[in-house]
């Protein structure tokens, strides 16, 4: 069964479950631990995926982990938070709720189990760059500008973050290069049957 065929029968069984608005919530929730980290710098410390403290009792830290936004001067981070919620609601209205939910929980659920099996925190930064990506395999021509005045494809931003996650496969210790995979896991799911038939049909050609 396709990843697609695999998805409509998931929504048409399970989509009235979906959460409202999860790309508002996710953002949201970013918004908010770096709000409270402005009062408490060790707030962020409280929430991160450790495997040991997770054991001793702190469940809590296997949902957490994602609300924390990564560690920027406040201008860069109001820029972050906004240019991560234009993506991540333009993969929620192009895919609905439920879609976008199964796409970030694939990820965020490898990471966990990654980070059990390891016994190593990790971060939730390949997953949330997986959400950019999606967005630039679906959106390939939309112009972001840069340092609000260079316009750039997100086809190109999308190239540079494949290279940057090339280079950390290449120089970057084994479980560093697991925790990518886990955080990309979804998009292989949902892109990497389209993107080997694409490599196919080239190399027929």
């Amino acid at each position: 069964m396709s990843a697609r065929a695999w998805l409509d029968r998931m929504e048409r069984s399970f989509g009235s479950f979906a959460p409202p608005d999860p790309a508002l919530f996710l953002v949201g929730m970013n918004a908010a631990v770096w709000g409270l980290s402005l009062a408490k710098p060790g707030f962020p410390l409280m929430l991160t995926l450790e495997p040991e403290l997770v054991a001793s009792g702190q469940f809590w830290r296997l949902a957490t982990f994602l609300f924390v936004p990564p560690p920027m001067s406040p201008l860069w981070m109001v820029f972050w938070l906004l240019l991560f919620y234009s993506y991540a609601q333009a993969l929620e209205n192009e895919w609905g709720e439920f879609r976008f939910g199964v796409y970030y929980g694939l990820g965020a659920c490898a990471t966990v189990a990654l980070s059990l099996a390891l016994g190593t925190g990790l971060s939730n930064v390949p997953l949330n760059l997986s959400l950019f990506l999606a967005f630039a395999e679906l959106f390939p021509e939309i112009e972001f500008y840069l340092f609000f005045l260079v316009p750039v494809k997100v086809r190109w931003l999308a190239w540079a973050a494949w290279a940057g996650v090339a280079a950390q496969f290449l120089f970057g210790g084994g479980a560093h290069r697991l925790a990518l995979a886990a955080g990309l896991l979804n998009y292989a799911v949902f892109f990497g049957g389209q993107r080997l038939e694409q490599l196919r049909r080239r190399l027929g050609r």
